[in-house]
């Protein structure tokens, strides 16, 4: 079921009328340098995981542990949330699951990381999904949270100096649909259990992936790991 937007024609119109928006479907390209200097780290903080009614979104102060560099801005990180299927593909394909983690610096410019999750039946646990739905059981309608005393996505090892990684500029995938957000997507695809994945479905009934998105002759380029400063 696709994704249903409340939103104004107003808005909606104003959304489609712009040229930068998200996700888009990355193309295969050939790796160039970290000229960015991009680099984050993710480490662990206290979180709020609360239903959002169209996502699950988890809140949290997560300081010095987790942030982002790009061009020599800092950025902090503020929240991530969750898409299934995934809103960005490549090629065409189109993975299971996405998280978003957002970013914000002093000027509250936003930049985004996706990481990519696809689902198996025999895969292990993943620790950092397990941590995130360890209280999924009380969330049974919009507003409902519960806290986690310290959410590590630590395990997923997100660094460039392990994933080549997608950059280019674009929106926010959800009303008001904002542009000038600098979006990371990373190549490499984290594992996560069928019986995460539907306990996820159990709260989350619906998609609520926003259709691909015109490139409409924005640069995306193609950042490889063993090039990237960190």
């Amino acid at each position: 079921m696709k994704f249903s937007f409340a939103i104004s024609a107003i808005v909606a119109a104003f959304a489609a009328a712009q040229n930068s928006q998200s996700p888009i479907d990355l193309p295969v390209l050939k790796t160039v340098p970290n000229q960015a200097n991009l680099s984050f780290v993710f480490g662990p903080a206290p979180a709020v995981i609360a239903h959002d009614n169209h996502t699950i979104k988890a809140t949290w102060n997560a300081g010095a542990n987790s942030r982002l560099t790009l061009n020599g801005k800092a950025y902090k990180s503020v929240q991530f949330h969750t898409h299934y299927p995934s809103e960005h593909t490549v090629s065409g394909k189109q993975y299971p699951f996405e998280v978003h983690f957002v970013h914000s610096d002093k000027d509250s410019n936003l930049a985004v990381v996706g990481v990519f999750f696809d689902v198996k039946e025999n895969a292990k646990a993943n620790p950092f999904m397990q941590q995130f739905l360890s209280g999924f059981s009380s969330l049974h309608k919009p507003g409902d949270n519960f806290t986690v005393a310290s959410l590590d996505p630590s395990s997923l090892k997100l660094s460039v100096k392990n994933t080549n990684a997608y950059r280019y500029k674009g929106s926010l995938t959800t009303p008001p649909f904002t542009e000038g957000v600098e979006w990371t997507v990373l190549e490499e695809v984290q594992t996560m259990s069928t019986a995460q994945f539907d306990e996820y479905k159990h709260v989350m009934h619906e998609t609520n992936a926003r259709e691909v998105q015109p490139l409409n002759g924005r640069t995306v380029t193609f950042l490889a790991k063993d090039r990237a400063q960190c």
